[in-house]
């Protein structure tokens, strides 16, 4: 992706500016407020001083607009990259008085694309204050992304949190959805580390939530997304990286069969439920080209404690596959084990632009062992109909519970998320081909169908792989469960004007 271009608007430019941005404005309709509302927030904002923002017709709006997953088309009225935390507030008061929709982008990630949502986008990637306290506290901004947390927490003191395994995911709604990685069952869900937020509100003010001010607040941000205010600053517990991380890897040395697929899926579910917390593990599915109606499956993660306590733990599992599965292990040191994780490019460094890709994904959160039958339904699903895919695919089934993982010791309505209970959580996940436009007819239905075929009526998904899809009523139960009225009265308390607002936000 071409470097951004910035432009820093001084006060003799203001004029051609609004005017330019007058002349995009006026013939476009906006979701949310009339074209005189975006206007007036528009024109508000370029009178911030030293605000660096895009408009349609500014130098720079394509790349600062441009999502990260291209199947979604976004078309903000202006993305600003603020400096500071008086500026952030100064553009919130700016539309908060016109009446026009504010989003926020951390990382970029949402898989709908709704940090740029808004009529007025906030994107945070100047926003990188990272410090480390003496009690192990850590004070991040968020416009930092995992793998710069990463990397400065144990930089700073060998430090470490729970956390996703992409590096380019930014911090803002990776926390504010839940922050699911491979260390959670130690160390629980990142937002289960937070120990404040700092917020910009809606009119403007800035707040500092915690359990004891703005209590109410702070358990929505836990869990409840950016609906009720823009955390600008996380304030997290971090603890003592592992001194030793196992890296492994299992796949067959020979293409299993559909049944023996599903038999090795079967008995890694069982496994699963009574694996130690410090196991880390999920079972990844593709297509095999070559071979047709078949799937291909492995298994892969992260051990928390020596190679042979891993050895230990994981030979049970490996006697009881039905095909012949080759371990791999490497023990490795917290960044390596982070790295090992970190997909293609093997660094947690974001030194390189991001990768664009066009896809759809859908999730399910399991709270049991699946039956027999519906894995095998399902494996046969993903055999014969992934093979007649227009998409390039993929299923990964993450271990959340089991035993008794942090994620599940923390009670159910101590913070917003809702799938305390969770055992598996299924990421669907099908992209064009080349990861570019245009997104295949078939790619919608070939996902719904991982979803039904598994299970025909879910009860959970995972708010961190967003689907746009879905009606209000369905992501409500799905995302927040039995919190969604608790939700909405803190929505009404600390939101009244509806300025944090998208699709599938409170």
């Amino acid at each position: 992706m071409a470097r951004m271009v910035s432009t820093l608007l001084s006060v003799s430019l203001l004029a051609s500016i609004l005017v330019s941005a007058l002349a995009y404005v006026t013939p476009r309709k906006f979701p949310w407020g009339d074209d005189d509302d975006v206007y007036s927030a528009v024109e508000c904002i370029s009178m911030i001083s030293n605000l660096v923002i895009f408009t349609p017709s500014t130098p720079g709006y394509t790349n600062a607009s441009t999502p990260f997953n291209l199947r979604i088309e976004t078309d903000p009225a202006v993305v600003v990259t603020p400096t500071s935390v008086e500026q952030i507030q100064a553009v919130v008061k700016c539309a908060a008085s016109a009446r026009a929709s504010v989003s926020t982008k951390s990382g970029g990630h949402s898989y709908a694309a709704y940090g740029l949502a808004g009529d007025v986008v906030i994107d945070m990637k100047n926003m990188k204050g990272l410090s480390l306290n003496s009690d192990g506290t850590a004070v991040v901004q968020t416009g930092n992304r995992l793998g710069e947390v990463a990397q400065g927490i144990f930089d700073m003191g060998q430090r470490a949190l729970p956390h996703g395994s992409c590096p380019y995911v930014g911090t803002g709604g990776h926390t504010l959805y839940g922050g699911f990685g491979y260390f959670g069952r130690i160390g629980g869900l990142l937002l289960d580390t937070v120990v404040e937020a700092e917020v910009v509100l809606a009119d403007g003010s800035l707040v500092v939530a915690s359990n004891t001010s703005y209590p109410d607040l702070f358990w929505a941000l836990r869990g409840g997304g950016p609906s009720f205010g823009l955390v600008t600053a996380w304030t997290y517990q971090t603890v003592l990286a592992p001194p030793t991380t196992v890296n492994y890897n299992i796949v067959f040395t020979a293409q299993l069969s559909n049944s023996e697929v599903a038999a090795s899926y079967a008995a890694w579910e069982t496994f699963a439920t009574t694996a130690p917390n410090e196991l880390a593990m999920a079972a990844v599915f593709v297509t095999v080209p070559v071979n047709p109606g078949t799937v291909s499956m492995s298994f892969s993660g992260n051990y928390y404690g020596t190679e042979g306590e891993f050895q230990s733990v994981i030979a049970p599992f490996i006697k009881s596959l039905p095909g012949s599965a080759n371990l791999t292990a490497s023990p490795l040191g917290w960044i390596e084990g982070l790295e090992a994780l970190a997909g293609d490019n093997g660094t947690i460094s974001v030194s390189q632009p991001d990768q664009h890709d066009t896809f759809f994904t859908k999730s399910i959160v399991t709270t049991q062992v699946d039956s027999n039958e519906s894995i095998a339904s399902w494996i046969n699903y993903l055999a014969n109909n992934g093979s007649h895919s227009d998409t390039q695919w993929f299923a990964q089934v993450d271990l959340y519970g089991g035993g008794q993982s942090a994620i599940s010791a923390v009670p159910a309505n101590a913070t917003a998320f809702a799938h305390r209970d969770a055992f598996l959580v299924y990421q669907l996940y099908a992209s064009a081909p080349g990861l570019v436009p245009p997104y295949p007819e078939d790619g919608i239905a070939f996902v719904d169908g991982m979803v039904s075929t598994l299970v025909p009526d879910p009860t959970g998904a995972y708010p961190n792989y967003i689907d746009p899809t879905l009606t209000q009523s369905e992501w409500r139960q799905l995302y927040f469960g039995a919190h969604v009225k608790r939700l909405e009265q803190i929505k009404r308390e600390v939101d009244p004007g509806n300025v944090f607002r998208f699709e599938e936000g409170f």
